[in-house]
């Protein structure tokens, strides 16, 4: 039978890691070892699990680590088959253990397997799932694959991060890259497709939850400029059309919604969106994309 461990990476949220880690113990699997990875900056966190967890693997990151470095050296210390990077405001539903050890063990030619999972904003559960499947399971069989369901301009939603448990065989000395920023996780996700397969399971095995302590929302231009650099290293294997998607979403429109750019970054932006407004209505593929996403959300409804 397949070993299986669950990080928690905590950082100063003692009430949602108690929440999460409730969550964690009430699988119907409950073959699995469970650790509690506290990188915060103080010892409430730790001090709630010592008084009630008491038989939970606590590991304290003194001196702190920066946020990648702490991924890392949860890889690092993943001795099972299968390892998780939870976080520690986010909820698992009773049977992610049982379903997602089923679908590893099953396709021993994935890398990594994700879940769909229920979003919550602001404490009110959203009538949308991350992604939209018609199927029970998806396979993302390369990095093109992957990047489209990230960045296409008719992609149909995505397994979160969080949700991703990892063969550590498969894995072996790959790292999430400490120069990739708030990007990292995608980057990640990419390089391990460039390696093996991973499968996406359309029932939803967790709650994603969106507060005010979220990173997410935090624009970051330098990162998603270093980000732009590993599509370009990578254009081979990930398309320019993608490449070409990811420039209008995410650097070339934003420019022209700034209220005070310079007139050249402006001009700039705008001429690169009308050319890439007629190549890409004028590609077919795009069309099918397009009735592909829309029957799948009509199905799903």
């Amino acid at each position: 039978m397949s070993s299986f461990t669950i990080f928690v990476l905590c950082h100063n949220r003692p009430e949602f890691t108690r929440q999460t880690l409730r969550s964690i113990l009430g699988q119907k699997d409950t073959d699995f070892e469970l650790v509690v990875s506290d990188n915060s900056s103080n010892d409430e966190v730790g001090g709630m699990v010592r008084t009630e967890f008491p038989q939970v693997d606590y590991r304290r990151r003194l001196p702190m680590l920066r946020q990648l470095e702490h991924f890392n050296r949860c890889i690092d210390e993943a001795q099972t088959d299968y390892f998780c990077l939870f976080h520690d405001d986010d909820l698992m539903h009773p049977d992610f253990v049982q379903r997602t050890k089923a679908v590893l063990d099953s396709h021993p030619e994935a890398i990594a397997c994700g879940c769909n999972a229920l979003l919550e904003s602001f404490s009110k559960i959203e009538p949308r799932t991350s992604f939209r499947s018609l199927g029970e399971l998806e396979s993302i069989g390369s990095p093109r694959d992957l990047a489209r369901r990230y960045f296409s301009r008719a992609q149909s939603g995505i397994a979160p991060f969080p949700g991703y448990v990892y063969r550590r065989s498969s894995v072996g000395g790959l790292r999430l890259p400490l120069e990739g920023g708030k990007y990292s996780d995608v980057t990640w996700l990419l390089s391990l497709a460039m390696k093996a397969q991973l499968v996406w399971i359309a029932a939803p095995l967790m709650t994603y939850r969106v507060h005010g302590g979220n990173d997410g929302s935090v624009e970051s231009l330098r990162d998603r400029l270093r980000f732009l650099g590993f599509l370009k290293q990578h254009r081979s294997r990930l398309g320019k059309d993608l490449l070409a998607d990811y420039r209008c979403s995410f650097v070339y429109k934003p420019m022209t919604m700034r209220e005070t750019p310079s007139a050249v970054r402006r001009n700039l932006a705008r001429k690169f969106l009308r050319h890439y407004g007629w190549s890409r209505y004028a590609n077919l593929s795009l069309y099918g994309a397009l009735i592909r996403r829309a029957i799948i959300k009509r199905v799903a409804e």
